[in-house]
């Protein structure tokens, strides 16, 4: 029986694994990586399927490629700040929980079906989970994936999993980019009901839409945080 990890390309892996030597110290910036060559004969694969791998990892700046002369980790960059989003860590939060609201299948109505580029009433998951802190509704999170038949939906993994994860693990497709929109919006009465607060009040909306290969969005993620409750942070830091 064929799982989400056998329809990863071979090139996301191999980029993986070089981002794991990355992040564990055992390749540091500057280090200079395997040529195409090495890495063919270390992976077994095709010079075509290093190229790629390479190139995933230039795209996301944590590689350096220079004619003639190879490929590098690039130094980190400063001026780029990392966000934690809610749906990767706030359970790890101290008095945090997650409640998962529901899951269900259903057609995609006119605006997702063309976030998503899909025809309006294709299966799309929609799931649904509300953020806690002290038992006290800070955040509303929807989540919209393209619908695989074949893929199950495993609810006691969906409370915890990041949005960019989960569309990876039931669409068993390698995600090439995650697009992220931060934007401010009133809070409407059915909103704020659920967040416990005033209609009309300023919140935070965090959009994210995750792309497959040939720019394909598999799936989108609206979070609705509570203005007077929540609060981000955005560090900088080394890969170690």
């Amino acid at each position: 029986m064929k799982t989400s990890e056998s329809f990863i390309p071979i090139y996301f892996k191999l980029a993986e694994d070089i981002k794991q030597q990355v992040f564990s110290g055992k390749l540091k910036p500057g280090d200079m990586l395997p040529t195409e060559a090495q890495l063919c004969s270390q992976y077994g694969i095709s010079r075509m399927t290093a190229r790629q791998g390479l190139k995933l990892l230039v795209d996301e700046g944590m590689v350096e490629s220079f004619r003639g002369k190879g490929s590098f980790v690039a130094q980190p960059k400063f001026n780029q700040l990392m966000l934690e989003l809610p749906d990767s860590h706030f359970h790890l939060q101290e008095n945090a929980s997650v409640q998962l609201l529901g899951v269900d299948i259903i057609p995609a109505d006119s605006t997702v079906a063309s976030v998503l580029k899909l025809k309006t009433n294709s299966k799309v998951i929609r799931i649904k989970k509300l953020y806690l802190t002290e038992n006290e509704p800070v955040a509303l999170d929807t989540r919209y994936i393209i619908y695989h038949r074949r893929q199950p939906v495993v609810e006691n993994e969906i409370n915890y999993a990041a949005f960019p994860k989960e569309v990876a693990r039931h669409t068993g497709v390698a995600l090439i980019r995650n697009q992220v929109t931060f934007s401010a919006v009133p809070l409407d009465k059915n909103l704020a009901q659920q967040l416990g607060t005033t209609e009309g009040k300023p919140a935070l909306q965090i959009e994210q839409l995750v792309f497959g290969g040939q720019e394909q969005p598999l799936g989108w993620s609206i979070i609705i945080c509570n203005g007077e409750k929540y609060r981000m942070n955005a560090i900088t830091k080394t890969y170690i």
